[in-house]
């Protein structure tokens, strides 16, 4: 029989709420500034919220997901970093891959 271990940064409860998600990929989103790339994997079983925690209700301010959050606090730091002489060149794409699919979440296409 082969064992196998795995780690995780941080398991969230049911009582775990937008904000709280959030938090914990912060730090990460920032370290796009730097020059670093980054992704954000959101891995589970169909119905298991992962749309939810990427996307969230973006008209309810504290239940808006990962992406607008994200997006947002990048544009917010630029912002103020612009005062300082930094530019910057934003790229990103949000996807998802369902049934073997591959779907742009920023597309207007159905």
């Amino acid at each position: 029989m082969i064992s196998q271990s795995f780690n995780f940064d941080a398991v969230f409860g049911h009582l775990a709420n937008q904000e709280d998600l959030f938090k914990e990929v912060y730090h990460l989103v920032m370290s796009a500034l730097d020059g670093y790339k980054i992704c954000i994997f959101a891995y589970g079983q169909t119905g298991s919220g992962k749309t939810y925690t990427m996307e969230g209700n973006y008209q309810i301010k504290k239940e808006r997901g990962i992406i607008p959050r994200a997006v947002e606090s990048l544009f917010m730091n630029i912002e103020k970093n612009k005062g300082e002489g930094w530019n910057y060149e934003i790229e990103a794409s949000f996807q998802e891959i369902y049934l073997d699919q591959i779907r742009d979440l920023l597309s207007t296409e159905n």
